[in-house]
């Protein structure tokens, strides 16, 4: 059985500004109903690459297509588009702004009402409802624009930073949110920089660093695939250059609590015979374990490189 056409087609797409080439020949696909994580560091291009897939900016070499067709002005109200940057009317109520955001959606007056109310609502925030935009908390502002971007119920929401400025309460609000949106058969794309979010919520991640896509895949196998295997080790030992003749110790990693110890080891070395070599030097040895990188770690190893 053939696959589905993915929702979301990014072919070999490159930009540059000036001297600067800030989207280098990126290719990825995203798929109906999933959620897909657009991670990198700060100036990687995620928020150029974006700005290209909803046709702010044109590439200057590659093709975006998105419901199985270049983008098209009618696609855009199927969209449902958070940016990074805030950009409410500070004087304006709170239903008048999403009153306004739901018109430019294509909802008649009514219907933008209904829809802006019925997502106050879910998100509690009824009581901000006549509010001026100035007088709400950064948080409440966040979730004001979060819900803009649900006005008419787009198949596609384009998230960046949507947990910028949230509280723990409202981000688990937010969290759980995304989540009724996936089951709803939504398509999200997020950009953040919370990894442990990322990991939780993506079923797909892609790392931009440099412009380029330095990985993408299947969020466990992209932890599987370039994170290494790391082993734990809890000993009395003082580790040194010397254990090199034991097992190739590619990183050591005192941990502050005492004779702790992060090794990550070469994928051919053993971690039982350098453990066998602390007990026969007279070493305690307190615990050896399998260390599965998180998806920060993996992050972090990847940008470094």
């Amino acid at each position: 059985m053939s696959q589905p056409e993915p929702i979301l087609q990014v072919r070999a797409v490159s930009k540059s500004f000036r001297d600067t080439l800030a989207v280098d020949g990126v290719t990825f696909d995203v798929a109906a109903g999933e959620v897909f994580g657009l991670l990198g560091p700060n100036g990687a291009g995620k928020t150029t690459l974006i700005r290209i897939m909803l046709d702010i900016y044109r590439p200057d070499s590659g093709s975006v297509s998105i419901f199985g067709h270049p983008m098209q002005r009618a696609d855009l109200d199927r969209l449902g588009y958070l940016p990074e940057e805030r950009g409410l009317y500070r004087k304006r109520r709170v239903i008048q702004v999403l009153g306004y955001l739901g018109r430019l959606k294509g909802l008649g007056a009514h219907g933008a009402v209904e829809s802006a109310d019925r997502w106050l609502a879910r998100l509690q925030m009824q009581g901000y409802r006549d509010k001026k935009i100035e007088s709400l908390s950064k948080g409440n502002q966040q979730k004001v624009q979060l819900i803009g971007t649900l006005l008419g119920d787009p198949a596609v929401l384009v998230w960046d930073e949507p947990f910028s400025g949230l509280d723990p309460v409202n981000a688990n609000q937010v969290r759980d949110l995304l989540l009724e949106l996936k089951q709803g058969g939504t398509t999200i794309i997020l950009s953040t920089h919370l990894m442990a979010q990322a990991e939780a919520l993506c079923d797909r991640v892609g790392l931009i660093s440099r412009g380029r896509m330095v990985l993408c895949g299947p969020t466990p196998q992209v932890r599987e695939r370039y994170g290494g295997s790391q082993t734990v080790i809890v000993t009395d030992a003082v580790l040194d250059a010397s254990w090199a003749e034991v097992a190739e110790v590619l990183q050591v990693t005192e941990v502050p609590d005492g004779r702790r110890y992060l090794l990550c080891l070469a994928e051919d070395s053993s971690p039982e015979a350098l453990a066998r070599t602390l007990l026969e030097r007279g070493n305690r040895l307190h615990e050896l374990r399998l260390h599965k990188p998180s998806l920060e770690e993996v992050f972090l190893r990847a940008v470094r490189q």
